[in-house]
């Protein structure tokens, strides 16, 4: 027998193999699982436009579905089998209902605002993060996306355009792979700030915006297990030349405002970079570090989470020679999100 011949019959028996496992009438969802927290919603569609689909629930308790539309409401924890039928077409999709989120507040300035690009930021992990956004939509906890931030400036906080691509996505991927647990992000960081400013009043703006999100969840029915405070900071003081002490006497007294005010459990640090474009403001930076890593050793309330940033070479930089790039953001945000989740699953 010619081998073309074999290939061909070989591909018959593999297809009418494939057609015999199939049931009948099975067809397809653009999405077949989900994961989803109480209180959110989302509507599942057929691959094949029809309107003539009646949708139902195994567990309308868990999560119920409008008939006719396909919107899915999650109402308690569990599992639930959304069905669509179509005369002899049958749709599903499997939903995964969570009830315990973590909220996480992303405090700092400029590198936590994050100046990467969007697009080369990872795709998040579905059901991994939910963003909470108190000047755009305070009512819901909107999917996360990048850029994180963009459009929730206030008197407190200010961000401008520079809100285009962060670490958050990575941190709460790598975060959710450890724990399960969703997270509810909070953005709280803004450019060009130092520690001065967040001890004077900008940690208000973390407080009023944490005390909001809490209660949110406890309106939505979601129960929340932790409450971090992840902080990436310290470029402004390395430029204005603080010295150690200062440094971390301010870090102190936000962290013990904002651990009062908001019920947070643990400030988490990530390392600034290092800079290579000055040797003077390097070595202020080496400082900085240096402070912050003492502070994690030797005080309870604080725990480093990630030091990759500044063993990363200057193409990691953008081209100011002090904001990271996104694949720069990526790997702190992965280390950082990583480490975090260590931590919770621990305590």
């Amino acid at each position: 027998m010619k081998k073309n011949t074999r290939c061909m019959l070989a591909g018959v028996l593999f297809l009418f193999v494939l057609l015999q496992s199939a049931p009948a009438n099975a067809a397809s969802v653009h999405t077949t699982r989900k994961n989803m927290i109480v209180g959110e919603q989302y509507r599942v569609t057929a691959a094949e436009s029809s309107s003539k689909i009646t949708w139902s629930s195994s567990r309308p308790k868990v999560a119920k579905v409008n008939s006719r539309t396909g919107t899915i409401t999650a109402l308690s924890k569990g599992t639930a089998v959304i069905t669509g039928k179509a005369g002899k077409q049958k749709y599903v999709c499997k939903i995964q209902v969570r009830s315990e989120v973590d909220i996480i507040i992303f405090a700092g300035q400029s590198n936590m605002t994050g100046v990467g690009n969007v697009s080369l930021a990872p795709a998040l992990t579905d059901g991994a993060g939910y963003a909470f956004n108190p000047v755009t939509n305070r009512k819901k906890f909107s999917v996360l996306k990048e850029p994180f931030g963009y459009g929730q400036d206030d008197k407190n906080f200010y961000n401008g355009d520079y809100a285009s691509g962060s670490l958050v996505t990575a941190f709460v991927n790598a975060y959710y792979k450890k724990t399960q647990t969703p997270v509810i992000a909070i953005p709280a960081a803004s450019v060009g700030t130092g520690s001065v400013s967040w001890k004077e009043f900008r940690y208000k703006g973390i407080n009023s915006r944490t005390k909001a999100a809490v209660a949110l969840a406890k309106k939505k029915k979601l129960t929340v297990r932790h409450i971090y405070l992840v902080w990436m900071q310290g470029e402004n003081d390395a430029f204005a030349g603080m010295s150690k002490k200062m440094h971390t006497d301010n870090l102190k007294s936000i962290f013990q405002k904002v651990k009062k005010g908001c019920k947070a459990e643990k400030c988490m640090v990530i390392s600034i970079p290092s800079y290579y474009n000055d040797e003077q403001i390097g070595t202020a930076y080496k400082r900085i570090q240096s402070a912050q890593n003492t502070l994690c050793k030797t005080n309870d309330d604080f725990i480093m989470i990630s030091t990759v940033a500044p063993t990363l070479s200057s193409s990691y930089l953008q081209a100011d020679g002090l904001h990271l790039t996104q694949e720069a953001l990526n790997k702190v945000g992965k280390q950082a999100g990583t480490n975090a989740g260590r931590y919770a699953n621990s305590h």
